[in-house]
């Protein structure tokens, strides 16, 4: 296994951005805000509701990683915004809750429950139910495996409310706490293992502003956070996923309750420290995250920005994908694939399969371009294709038509949203006047 220092790239002249990227696979739910979104343990993102004009929706959208597809469930809930959606991973079950059905901001909203196995939508009846709630917080406990939800509001006027409801997979319960962070709308929650308690950052009370606490919640008594250092500024509408592998609560975007301004900023907690990402980000609000457990990607969805309500999907992480294709040698197509994407202060790990057989080396070409598919024929190996630049070259073993490289990146913030691009070459004297076969390329997108 070859191990390369990038820092031997010339990376210093490369642009800082934050490790956000536009995915916009096609097809995708369309322009909404309000929607109701959350992740499996499979990295299947659900997605419900929302509006994309005035009237809300009920349609079920399911995110892959690759493509949005639209569900067909025999039943669902009716159309609803601004309702919470979350995973119990130990019933396997999505659970939403609440939601505002109406066009117009008379009336109230929801207390339904609903659940979603994966194939069908089913209402649960419990004995106890939180009054009709939107803009509200949730997330689902994994300590006490349940859901809990904070504040929201029951109507269309501007009001608040300060309970906390749990939720069992049998029944509600409103849960007499010691301490609460007082009337909240559009309150950011995620559940956090590393502290083993629920988080919840902003939201406003319409009579009284927004908020820029941190607050702790352990079954029984919320606490405020003591932040070291600098921390986001108050913020409505912003939403909160927990990194589940790297440990962190990520929060993006929201409203400044005073101003309107929509935020563009990205933080993430770990222990008593915000710390903000590099960069700015698309502004919005209502927009739709969840943590792919599986790609190890924060997924946005949608939202209500300067333009007005977008459709967009972003990935919020390192990512490596495939591109391009390799070229026919003596043992088939050789096939360059990641193991994972570029993390900083870890190794990116790349595969190369199907190499000459009988060759005891092969190759790698890394640069920080993309080649447009440049062939190849003029230097002797017809039909491949250069889809990558070859700043640095790297030779490694390989062993049954098998070559495995460790790119190391520095654990250096400014190497965060880099982007890297890698293509194999397998070793095949005689195959053609080069005596070389290329694979496919690999971008990676580098990041924590």
């Amino acid at each position: 296994m070859h191990i390369a220092q990038l820092a031997c790239l010339p990376l210093l002249g490369a642009g800082l951005c934050a490790q956000w990227t536009l995915a916009n696979p096609i097809p995708s739910p369309g322009n909404r805000a309000g929607h109701a979104m959350a992740a499996d343990d499979l990295g299947n993102v659900l997605l419900f509701g929302g509006t994309a004009t005035v009237a809300p929706l009920d349609q079920t959208w399911r995110f892959d990683g690759v493509a949005w597809t639209q569900l067909a469930p025999a039943t669902a809930p009716s159309p609803r915004g601004l309702a919470s959606l979350v995973y119990d991973p130990v019933r396997a079950r999505f659970v939403l809750y609440g939601g505002w059905a109406s066009a117009f901001s008379i009336g109230t909203a929801s207390n339904q429950t609903w659940e979603f196995d994966g194939a069908n939508w089913t209402q649960v009846v419990p004995p106890t139910s939180p009054p009709g709630l939107w803009k509200h917080g949730a997330c689902f406990d994994l300590a006490r495996n349940r859901v809990v939800v904070y504040g929201g509001a029951r109507n269309g006027f501007p009001s608040a409310e300060n309970a906390t409801w749990e939720f069992n997979g049998a029944n509600w319960t409103q849960v007499a706490t010691t301490g609460n962070p007082g009337p909240l709308e559009r309150p950011a929650m995620c559940f956090a293992a590393n502290f083993g308690r629920t988080v919840l950052f902003g939201g406003a009370n319409p009579q009284t502003g927004g908020s820029d606490v941190t607050w702790l919640y352990d079954g029984a008594a919320w606490q405020a956070l003591p932040i070291v250092g600098p921390k986001p500024t108050p913020r409505t509408g912003a939403k909160l996923a927990y990194d589940s592998v790297r440990g962190v609560c990520v929060l993006t975007g929201g409203q400044d309750p005073v101003t309107g301004a929509l935020c563009t900023d990205t933080w993430e907690l770990q222990g008593a420290a915000w710390t903000q990402s590099p960069g700015s980000f698309a502004p919005g609000r209502d927009f739709g995250l969840a943590f792919d457990p599986v790609r190890r990607v924060v997924v946005r969805y949608g939202g209500i920005a300067g333009a007005g309500i977008n459709g967009e999907t972003w990935w919020y992480g390192a990512r490596s994908e495939l591109y391009g294709a390799g070229c026919f040698g003596s043992n088939g197509v050789p096939a360059l694939t990641p193991d994972d994407a570029p993390r900083l202060g870890f190794g990116w790990p790349l595969t190369l399969a199907n190499a000459n057989l009988a060759a005891p080396v092969a190759a790698l070409a890394l640069g920080l371009t993309n080649a447009p598919g440049l062939p190849l024929d003029v230097i002797g190996m017809p039909g491949c294709t250069a889809w990558a630049s070859a700043d640095v070259l790297l030779a490694g073993p390989a062993t049954g038509g098998i070559a495995t490289w460790t790119v190391q990146l520095p654990a250096n913030p400014a190497l965060v949203g880099v982007r890297l691009y890698a293509q194999g070459l397998s070793l095949d004297l005689g195959w053609n006047a080069a005596g070389l076969v290329s694979s496919n390329a690999v971008d990676g997108l580098a990041g924590r």
